[in-house]
């Protein structure tokens, strides 16, 4: 189908669920297909002829259509979007409670939390749910002495709210995860792993980084290699005709980090276009990876990405490895080379990709 506004998303999404693989193909492509048929008039009766032809032709090449969309893709996406979901739900809740905490029981704000791996005990506690009796013993001593209202009055029918709130949204949180885990274990994305595990990606980098980019066969040709366009009217300093690097710009763009020019009146400049989520995950990944805690014996594309981002920053290390606090580099600079290095990661992984499809091919 040809993706036109928020008719074709309900299309979309209505034949995703019902277990069909949709395909995406431009407008403009179909102009070649009317003329070879002979048409000069444009109705929805030959439009949809004409893209039937053309799908039809291009059946097994998946780098002529503008996307392709599985249900498993789908199904795995719309799993991130609840997740981001449950995220911007639990940061207020968590707060409100922890606001509570500070008059009710003072004690149970040091608990150790924010895991994505399991609900806190202290939340579990207060809603009085599951918990291994060991911990409930625990809280039970720590209220006897404590210094708060909870002593003497119990919880508060808010706080106790709140917690079944997290508990609830944490474990659906859990259960996504395990999703994403049992989804990428999947054979036929070997090789994306593969790739994934030369930058140490995440699992939520992972899934929301496949979700976009499948299948990598759309930005390769028929023999595995890049994409490309020779614009034959026109020519660069050598004289040769320009050529178009189609897969690796539409890679960009699946990850959300397209260029386009834009202008409004006198003003002009740059506007980067593409998927939010994934530009985010790359973002938080450079700032985990190169900010927060500097990499420990990393594999080379990571070193190479880390060697970009203190170059951007202009920092120095030490003999140990770190950041020289006497040549901490430039703090403005920082969330420049965040993003540099999300841009730089971006071409790496291309690359990766396509070595990992190769191998996988030729076994």
């Amino acid at each position: 189908m040809e993706p036109t506004g928020n008719y074709s998303k309900l299309w979309l999404n209505t034949l995703l669920d019902a277990g069909k693989e949709v395909r995406f193909i431009s407008n403009r492509s179909l102009v070649p297909y009317r003329k070879l048929c002979g048409w000069e008039y444009k109705d929805d009766y030959h439009d949809a002829t004409a893209l039937a032809y053309c799908a039809w032709l291009n059946i097994n090449n998946p780098s002529a259509f503008l996307s392709l969309k599985t249900p498993e893709i789908h199904a795995t996406y719309q799993l991130f979007l609840q997740h981001e979901r449950i995220n911007r739900e639990l940061k207020p809740l968590v707060n409100r409670a922890r606001n509570l905490l500070h008059t009710e029981f003072p004690e149970g704000k040091k608990s150790k939390g924010q895991s994505s791996d399991k609900v806190d005990g202290i939340w579990l506690f207060i809603s009085n749910s599951n918990q291994h009796p060991g911990w409930r013993k625990v809280w039970l001593k720590k209220i006897s002495k404590s210094i708060g209202t909870v002593q003497k009055c119990g919880f508060s029918p808010q706080i106790v709210k709140l917690s079944q709130q997290i508990v609830r949204l944490k474990e659906r949180r859990i259960q996504i995860k395990k999703a994403f885990q049992e989804f990428l274990t999947n054979p036929k994305y070997a090789f994306y792993n593969e790739a994934f595990d030369c930058f140490n990606l995440g699992v939520y980098d992972r899934t929301i980084i496949l979700c976009q980019i499948y299948p990598f066969e759309q930005f390769l040709d028929t023999n595995g290699n890049e994409l490309r366009k020779i614009k034959p009217r026109k020519f660069g300093k050598s004289g040769k005709p320009v050529t178009k690097r189609v897969g690796l710009n539409r890679f960009h763009a699946c990850l959300g980090k397209a260029v386009k020019p834009w202008e409004s009146g006198k003003k002009k400049g740059h506007i980067v276009t593409g998927s939010v989520l994934a530009r985010i995950r790359l973002y938080l990944w450079a700032k985990r990876t190169m900010a927060l805690s500097p990499p420990r014996n990393p594999k080379p594309r990571v070193k190479e990405l880390y060697d970009r981002y203190l170059h951007d920053i202009q920092a120095k290390l030490t003999k140990k490895g770190k950041i020289d606090p006497d040549h901490p580099g430039n703090n403005s600079l920082k969330q420049w080379g965040k993003a540099r290095v999300g841009d730089k990661l971006a071409k790496l992984l291309f690359k990766e990709l396509i070595g990992a499809y190769r191998r996988h091919r030729e076994q």
